[in-house]
């Protein structure tokens, strides 16, 4: 890696790589850092060339970890990306220090992952000390992280910073990642220490500000550096980084690090995308890996929220377009006060509309739904609330093509919506087009109240006939029973409890069968007994909602729901079994009670054609006496997380960044994740 270096067949030839990775200390000031950091590249932007880039240098990289207790090479490139990168931030034209501060920090990220990755933070214990313990008590380490954040903050993003910024997202990943690679699922390390407790709290705020923008703007990677990023299969020889020209030595020899430095070209304009343009988020490599910073970075010590700042920024920003610009946000530790900031509540909710159905989205917006209360009113107020919903939706409905995760997030997402009743009221007034994915039935007349219905009926019905997760189900019974007091055009219920009840008999049967053959059977199978047994108690339990979400729909919308009625009646013998079952006579009683009312009026009828029974129970659900009818305690159910969740959210997350962020890390140093993965 030095001025000759331009692919990565040159590297064992190439002079300034063996002296920087050999027993010799560089000081700061040695004119080698010039030579050595006066090469062109592109960082990889898939995980495949990731991969190839690790294997190259893996031979230097272990001879460096060797000599560098001796050296301090790596501690001296860290003061140096440091001056360099407080250059450019008073000189972000400068295309030579940018180049050369990238580089630097392209070799300081390739050593800092591998040194993670083979022992975790071993070898970082010499950054963490006190730099002068006669002075100010802090730590070479707490300086780059500081320098990392404020190079995110203050420099502006166009086509030549670009790059920069990738490499400067890239290395704090790397630094985190040694919870990944750590083999225990609780892991206390210094780097977080630094990152939750070491930094100005206004630098955090301002921040997590920055990777929300740099969110919102999915600005798209400069052609010039996406050129091989779409294709991780193409280019895999000696000249995969598309080297241009090295810069002429003579020109490093006006740079003089830690001082300024005249401009010697001007940065062309950014490539910033409109967000109502985004069709292909693969070139959005800033955005993903912001996404994923925010999501690690607010995920970890969430026991006491007091710690986590990224997570306080989060859960409390405001809208740079609304009132609360002027208020200061709610529910705020007296204790702690927050270094707030606001963000553009329409652009931000234009962007999940648009990747919402990416794990990572979703995540994010299940975060602000359930912890900022600015952004859910905001996002419940939307009079295209159906823009953020349908995809949510199709995540649920295409649930075989998902990973259990996504799926679980996205019914929670519902589940969280569904707790406020205006919500619940003008789902039913939006009118939905055509739907191409959506292949039940026709949705030419569909509300999105009613498509979410079906859709969460379908989830139910799926899962009780294949998989039998009771959290799940729960989920999406809770969200039913939520909406179930503005229930409109309702008659879906009833195919549920139909299913129901056949699964219901089977189990009753089957756990009857073993019981009157052979006792000594039961001792024998005792396994096969007990889930016919749990399987019994699940389908009870769901059937038990189920005619209590219908017993609220019936109570609070029956004029409104007169497809409900005739189902009813169609379908009145599969009540005949609960009638005698002690746990659903109370609740039956309207049912049956709405059954002998309309069932007197339809015989009375000469002619039973379905056009006319239906216009019949239209005109006389109108004189119906609702107060024969028995009220049950309203169904509201409000989504609680987990006593710990860290131990689901913190090995999803770094299950997204190992399979999402284009970096590569070894099979063996993410055995923690995976055990992690496993137990959660």
């Amino acid at each position: 890696m030095g001025a000759q270096y331009s692919s990565l067949n040159d590297l064992k030839s190439n002079e300034y790589l063996s002296r920087f990775i050999s027993e010799e200390s560089i000081l700061i000031n040695d004119p080698f850092w010039n030579q050595f950091l006066s090469f062109r590249l592109q960082s990889p932007f898939t995980t495949a060339h990731s991969k190839l880039l690790d294997e190259s240098c893996l031979i230097y990289l272990q001879q460096f970890v060797l000599n560098n207790p001796k050296t301090n090479n790596y501690g001296t490139l860290i003061e140096v990306f440091n001056r360099l990168a407080n250059v450019i931030r008073d000189e972000y034209n400068n295309n030579i220090i940018i180049h050369q501060t990238y580089n630097s920090l392209f070799i300081l990220r390739l050593i800092t992952k591998y040194f993670i990755e083979i022992d975790s933070e071993q070898n970082f214990y010499p950054y963490f000390l006190p730099q002068d313990i006669s002075t100010e008590r802090i730590s070479l380490m707490t300086i780059f992280v500081d320098t990392l954040f404020r190079t995110t903050i203050m420099l502006p993003v166009d086509s030549s910073t670009y790059g920069l910024h990738l490499e400067v997202l890239n290395t704090l990943l790397s630094l985190l990642s040694i919870q990944m690679c750590a083999k225990e699922a609780i892991f206390i390390s210094s780097i977080y220490s630094i990152f939750m407790h070491r930094l100005d709290p206004l630098l955090i705020s301002e921040f997590t500000r920055t990777l929300l923008e740099h969110f919102i703007k999915q600005i798209e990677c400069p052609p010039f550096l996406a050129a091989d990023s779409t294709d991780g299969s193409k280019n895999e020889s000696g000249s995969l980084f598309k080297i241009g020209q090295t810069v002429a030595s003579s020109l490093w020899s006006v740079v003089t690090l830690g001082m300024s430095s005249s401009s010697t070209s001007t940065a062309t304009e950014g490539t910033a995308t409109s967000i109502d343009s985004i069709k292909d988020l693969r070139n959005r490599h800033l955005s993903n890996q912001s996404i994923h910073l925010l999501l690690i970075l607010s995920n970890h010590f969430t026991n006491d929220i007091h710690r986590n700042p990224y997570r306080l920024a989060l859960l409390h920003f405001t809208d740079t377009q609304g009132k609360s610009r002027s208020n200061s946000p709610t529910n705020l530790p007296d204790s702690e006060p927050l270094p707030w900031f606001s963000i553009d509540y329409h652009r931000l909710y234009d962007v999940l509309c648009q990747t919402v159905h990416t794990d990572q989205s979703t995540l994010l917006l299940y975060l602000l739904l359930h912890r900022n209360q600015h952004f859910k009113a905001y996002v419940i107020s939307r009079t295209n609330i159906d823009q953020i919903v349908l995809p949510v939706l199709r995540v649920i409905y295409t649930s075989t093509e998902q990973n259990s995760h996504h799926i679980y997030m996205s019914l929670i997402i519902l589940l969280i919506l569904s707790e406020d009743d205006f919500f619940n009221r003008t789902i039913h007034d939006i009118k939905l087009k055509k739907l191409t994915w959506y292949t039940e039935r026709s949705t030419n007349e569909i509300s999105l109240g009613g498509l979410l219905i079906s859709i969460v009926l379908r989830t139910i019905q799926y899962n009780m006939a294949r998989m039998r997760d009771k959290y799940l189900h729960t989920n999406c019974l809770a969200t039913l029973a939520n909406m179930s007091s503005q229930f409109q055009n309702l008659h879906t219920l009833l195919d549920l409890i139909q299913q129901q009840s056949r699964q219901e008999h089977t189990a009753s049967s089957s756990s009857s069968t073993i019981i009157t053959n052979n006792i000594q059977i039961i001792a024998s199978n005792d396994e096969n007994f007990n889930e016919y047994v749990q399987d019994l108690s699940i389908i009870e339990d769901v059937m038990r909602m189920i005619l209590e979400i219908i017993n609220s729909c019936l109570t609070h919308t029956l004029q409104y729901n007169v497809n409900l009625i005739y189902a009813l009646l169609y379908n009145r013998e599969i009540f005949d079994y609960y009638r005698t079952h002690p746990s659903f006579q109370d609740i039956l009683q309207n049912i049956d009670i709405i059954i002998t009312f309309f069932t007197e009026k339809i015989d009375q009828l000469k002619y039973r054609s379905a056009e006319y029974v239906k216009e019949t129970l239209e005109t006389t659900v109108k004189q119906f006496p609702l107060d024969r009818l028995k009220r049950f305690p309203d169904l509201k159910f409000k989504y609680v997380e987990e006593e710990q969740p860290e131990d689901f959210f913190v090995p999803y997350v770094w299950s997204l960044v190992y399979k999402s962020c284009n970096l590569h890390w070894s099979s063996e140093s993410v055995l923690g994740l995976k055990q992690q993965s496993l137990n959660s």
